[in-house]
């Protein structure tokens, strides 16, 4: 230890205790031997603080690796969910457009029909006319 350190020591017992001590006093040895004591228990605690702090590290970079792992795979997950649903929802729409699709060709179908047959009833109706006007005209020539 330092002379200047035992010296200051020395003044600060003999004057808050009365007592003078001599530098090769046993009491000075026990005060050495504490600050050597507490040097090293600092050192060893600051080796076990960057153990302490190296092992924290380790484990967040682990904890950020293994959430980052895990928040992609509910990611890709929900995605391909909801592609799913997305999927399922376009082709329940697909089936709904196209049964209104035949739905309205089924109607469509019926009303041509329906105009044909009623087009096809006045044809038979002005041939029977005309056919008619010729018998008739016939019979009053001859």
């Amino acid at each position: 230890m330092n002379t200047d350190k035992l010296d200051v020591l020395i003044e600060r017992i003999a004057s808050e205790h009365g007592i003078v001590l001599s530098q090769d006093d046993p009491v000075l040895m026990m005060h050495t031997l504490n600050e050597v004591l507490l040097e090293q228990n600092k050192e060893a605690h600051a080796e076990l603080l960057s153990n302490y702090h190296a092992i924290l590290e380790e484990n967040f970079n682990r904890w950020c690796e293994y959430s980052t792992k895990k928040s992609n795979a509910l990611i890709n997950s929900s995605n391909s969910s909801a592609q799913l649903t997305r999927d399922q929802f376009l082709e329940s729409c697909i089936q709904l457009i196209d049964e209104k699709i035949k739905s309205r060709e089924g109607q469509e179908n019926y009303d041509l029909t329906r105009i044909s047959r009623q087009a096809a009833i006045i044809n038979l109706l002005a041939s029977t006319l005309l056919l008619i006007s010729v018998v008739i005209i016939f019979l009053i020539l001859l």
